[in-house]
């Protein structure tokens, strides 16, 4: 690309705000805690998750391209042939189409000599399960609003270069654009699962009718998975669905109690929640249902949290509460925050955490 072209980009692409990158980070870790929702040791994975996340929100429309990652790498690998120490490579983000979210993993990258091959697979991965979510998208022969604007989102928390992006989101305009995307087969057994568990939990938000579960079965022969496996994926994202469901409605009642005022924020509270849904749920439904959460506070804020899932619940609802919240607003939120985890008896394990999200948030 010319140096021309590079600067007319770059007039082009649209300002990124720090309220753009505020909002990056809180639905990107809202969607990070919920996904570990009773997994085993995730609190200590926190502040990692945080600051590489904190770090990709800083970088929003600043990725660089394929070639780019490419040529850095080979540099650092270069004459001593030393393994340089890269930090944390951040790759993870939910999926949000208009039902599953399904991790698709994030990954230490240690080694130059790596690098080089991990940056052209990364478009390769990005690029094939874009090309089969477009594909189950269109099981049904229609594409919604709400379909499109969850792929535009899929595309908008995918860390690569504009170029690229750009592409994909032309190619998901048209019922037939995944002709455009052309998948990878050299998949490993792990990225097939993750294709697929995406798939399955998109055809469970649009009702699993008789096409989408031809076209699920259809995926598994392209990508040669026994039907065992297929059954065994369609039943953890079936369990993860309804979890994940129960999750962002208590994250979004928690955040009513600690946050009072969430009333004059109840859009900014409603676009958080919409991209931290399963289910393509309209903006205007979710400030319905915050209203409603509003309108029976007293009940709604006596209603005692479930034990196990109390921590990411409490921690998501604290992150969205202080994104909303100003600054005059964050002592109030901060002594709600202790007496619930209190009630909770979960007041000395969540500071430390708690602590790291604020500041962080607070840095952007």
């Amino acid at each position: 690309m010319s140096e021309v072209q590079q600067t007319t980009d770059q007039q082009n692409a649209p300002e990124i705000t720090s309220e753009k990158r505020r909002q990056y980070f809180t639905s990107g870790m809202i969607r990070w805690i919920l996904s570990e929702a009773g997994n085993t040791g995730w609190a200590d994975k926190l502040p990692q998750r945080c600051q590489a996340l904190a770090l990709e929100a800083n970088n929003i429309g600043n990725q660089p391209s394929e070639g780019q990652k490419k040529g850095r790498a080979a540099l650092k690998a270069a004459p001593a042939a030393v393994l340089y120490w890269l930090g944390i490579y951040t790759g993870f983000f939910w999926i949000v189409p208009g039902a599953a979210l399904g991790a698709i993993g994030s990954y230490f990258i240690t080694e130059s000599i790596y690098n080089i091959f991990k940056a052209g697979k990364d478009a390769r991965f990005y690029r094939t399960f874009l090309h089969y979510l477009l594909r189950m998208e269109n099981a049904d022969g229609v594409i919604s609003p709400e379909e499109l604007a969850s792929l535009r989102s899929i595309i908008e928390f995918i860390p690569a270069p504009t170029e690229e992006k750009q592409q994909w989101l032309a190619a998901i305009e048209s019922p037939e654009g995944y002709q455009k995307l052309e998948p990878s087969m050299r998949l490993n057994d792990k990225e097939k699962e993750q294709i697929l568990s995406g798939c399955w939990g998109l055809a469970l938000c649009d009702g699993s009718a008789d096409a989408e579960r031809e076209m699920f079965a259809k995926f598994g022969e392209e990508l040669a998975i026994t039907s065992e496996k297929l059954a065994n994926i369609q039943q953890k994202m079936e369990a993860k669905l309804a979890q994940h469901v129960f999750l962002v409605e208590e994250t979004a009642r928690v955040t009513a109690i600690l946050h009072p005022a969430l009333s004059s924020n109840s859009a900014a509270a409603a676009g958080i929640l919409q991209l931290v849904s399963l289910k393509p749920v309209a903006k205007e439904e979710w400030q319905r249902r915050i209203e409603l959460i509003l309108a029976n506070y007293a009940s709604e804020s006596a209603r005692p949290l479930d034990p196990e899932l109390a921590r990411s619940i409490l921690l998501s609802a604290l992150l969205l509460a202080t994104y909303l919240a100003t600054p005059e607003q964050q002592i109030c939120l901060s002594e709600a925050f202790q007496n619930i985890s209190q009630e909770a008896g979960l007041k000395d394990e969540l500071a430390a955490p708690a602590e790291e999200l604020t500041q962080t948030i607070a840095s952007l």
